[in-house]
């Protein structure tokens, strides 16, 4: 008998090791990756040296937006710069980023698709955002494509028709043996999957910035606790992104008026007020623990939103390394 549970106790134990074991294995960061969100594509030296130093291997780079023009059709908006003689990124093996650096970079053409776009159904749509973007990735020798992200802020009103157009561009892209992601709201994740291969978490912009009491509009853990539920239920392979920007708010009179990208973008009135929202270390490093135990898989990539000198400056070269570790 005192054999028999001494079996159980070793088998219990080595069970609890192993669950363990892939439980941590499961959140294990295995890509570091980052959005790059600006209309020109330049890789100056402090974005490479921040690349190199933290080992970023993916970049997002958003190619163009859609949205509707005077007819109510689709059509390309802020197409980014991508110059014929800028740096020639690597790929298939061509070596690094620069001679001497020990990393590469993958990038992964996306498009930000306007809700009002999918209010109907546009026929030949997924073809044409396909083709422009192959064309432009290999015109500007971008590297080979081996996977596109669609991101779109769809509603239950508009869904149907965006999942449509999502099914059309999968047939298109499995042909090719590209794969098709796309970002996941957390207001989304309450609906139906779209019809993807995988899908990254925007896990920022919880709160609203339109208004001057609300501290935390950029990331607050308690906006994202009430999802916290429905991730862990979600039939998606997913990343995670996290927000690495801030927000200059211009009120006026206590009513917002915009966003204050750049000095002097926004005219400013004696009585307007400026609020910096930013998120703290801590907040990214509490919602990151948070949807790590919601879901494990989706620290396999962790994406930070987005690359220019200014985010990258913002915190510690430290402090990067906790979030991506």
């Amino acid at each position: 008998m005192y054999k028999v549970v001494k079996h159980i106790k070793v088998l219990s134990l080595l069970i609890l090791l192993l669950l363990t074991s892939c439980a941590d294995k499961t959140a294990e960061v295995k890509t570091r990756a980052m959005y790059y969100w600006n209309t020109a594509f330049r890789i100056d030296a402090q974005k490479e040296r921040f690349l190199a130093e933290h080992k970023v291997e993916r970049l997002y780079v958003r190619y163009f937006d859609v949205v509707e023009n005077e007819s109510g059709e689709p059509m390309p908006n802020a197409t980014i710069d991508l110059p014929h003689d800028s740096l020639r990124l690597p790929h298939e093996g061509e070596g690094n980023l620069r001679k001497g650096k020990d990393f590469k970079l993958e990038i992964i053409p996306t498009v930000y698709v306007h809700n009002d776009c999918m209010r109907k159904r546009h026929d030949g749509l997924a073809e044409k955002i396909l083709k422009r973007l192959l064309q432009m990735s290999e015109t500007h020798h971008m590297g080979k494509v081996n996977e596109i992200q669609m991101d779109c802020d769809w509603t239950q009103s508009t869904r149907q028709n965006f999942f449509a157009f999502l099914e059309e561009l999968h047939a298109m892209t499995q042909q090719k043996g590209i794969t098709l992601s796309a970002t996941i709201r957390l207001h989304q994740l309450s609906q139906p999957v779209p019809p993807v291969d995988c899908g990254v978490l925007m896990v920022y912009n919880t709160g609203d910035l339109r208004k001057m009491e609300v501290e935390k509009p950029i990331l607050d853990l308690n906006d994202v606790k009430p999802y916290l539920g429905q991730l862990k239920k979600y039939d998606l392979r997913m990343a995670a992104a996290f927000p690495i920007y801030k927000w200059d708010l211009v009120f006026r009179n206590g009513k917002f008026v915009d966003i204050q990208h750049e000095e002097g973008e926004i005219p400013m009135l004696e009585t307007d007020t400026i609020v910096t929202r930013e998120p703290t270390l801590q907040d990214i490093l509490e919602c990151k623990e948070a949807v790590a135990k919601a879901c494990p898989d989706c620290m396999s990539e962790i994406i930070l939103f987005d690359l220019n000198n200014y985010n990258i400056n913002r915190y510690k070269q430290a402090d990067y390394e906790k979030i991506f570790n």
